[in-house]
């Protein structure tokens, strides 16, 4: 079945017998505007071939129900259309406890050789006056989740159960926490980061334990939630010049524009996107065909004439 989208920006699923497959780069595409800014259904079908990509047991995508599968598609949604991918953090949050469901959703940074780390943002919005840098900063080594990552750099998403017998909830740990924020059942999605670092998500839920289905959504969730941090990390990075949308090249055109700048290849931008080599090319064709260039220096040349990247840096042998 195909990807689509209505006048009123909602996903449809559209059967593959009546319109063509849009996961196959089928031309003729329609557009969308969302006030100056164009979105159309080529941009959607590239960041779910890149979600898909990434996903390490592509059979998920047949275990799911196509209701489940439809939720991940419905949060790359998030990440095409908002200019600053900071903001579709706490969107993500929120969405997960819906869609999981979970009681609450929490995106932590820790460095587990200094023992120290931040909640970064969660969901509901009550967390945001919870303890919870100081319930890190106390419980972090202990927890038997966090312990596994930390010393096996796996990114599998896992439960808490899966870890624990009955000490762990007579632990100080446990009732801390179920004290302060009524944590009970967790489930974790890890996030690729740096030696010593542990960034990732930490759901929870107080009724009963996380099902099969649960881990399946989680892993295919998790591939999603790496590719918006990746995109982040560039993004935060983009000088804020002319706006892109002006001349309707998405923030992860953007990103990519903006790599190209710095001289990467386009095996070396998907290794920083964290997306395939040749999904960085149909995001060059399209950055190509939007500002009517042909190749790579041309495109740099015009995106700096428009103000969407800066002006070159004086060479050295200019002040001679």
């Amino acid at each position: 079945m195909r990807l689509d989208i209505d006048d009123s920006f909602q996903l449809m699923w559209i059967p593959a017998e009546s319109q063509p497959d849009a996961l196959t780069g089928q031309d003729e595409y329609e557009e969308l505007r969302i006030g100056r800014r164009k979105v159309t259904n080529q941009d959607v079908t590239i960041a779910l071939l890149e979600i898909r990509k990434s996903i390490r047991h592509t059979a998920y995508m047949t275990a799911l129900s196509g209701g489940d599968a439809r939720l991940v598609h419905d949060l790359a949604r998030a990440l095409l259309t908002e200019r600053e991918p900071v903001r579709v953090w706490p969107l993500l949050m929120e969405r997960l406890t819906i869609d999981l469901p979970a009681d609450l959703a929490v995106l932590v940074d820790l460095d587990w050789q200094s023992g120290t780390g931040h909640a970064l943002t969660g969901k509901p919005d009550w967390l945001e006056e919870a303890p919870l840098d100081d319930l890190i900063a106390a419980h972090m080594r202990v927890h038997p989740l966090l312990r596994h990552y930390a010393h096996t750099r796996d990114l599998t998403p896992l439960t808490l159960d899966e870890f624990t017998d009955d000490r762990w909830g007579k632990s100080e740990a446990y009732h801390a926490g179920k004290a302060a924020i009524g944590i009970d059942r967790q489930l974790a999605l890890p996030l690729t980061s740096r030696p010593g670092q542990i960034r990732g998500v930490i759901m929870s839920r107080g009724d009963h334990g996380f099902t099969d289905r649960d881990l399946e959504y989680a892993d295919l969730a998790r591939s999603l939630l790496d590719t918006v941090s990746a995109h982040e990390k560039v993004v935060r990075d983009i000088p804020r010049l002319g706006d892109p949308a002006e001349h309707g090249i998405t923030m992860r055109e953007m990103a990519v524009l903006t790599l190209l700048d710095k001289g990467l290849t386009a095996h070396a931008i998907g290794t920083r996107l964290q997306i395939a080599e040749r999904t960085v090319v149909k995001h060059k064709e399209n950055i190509y065909r939007k500002l009517r260039v042909h190749d790579r220096v041309a495109v740099l040349n015009k995106a700096r004439a428009l103000g969407v990247l800066p002006p070159e840096p004086p060479r050295p042998e200019d002040h001679l």
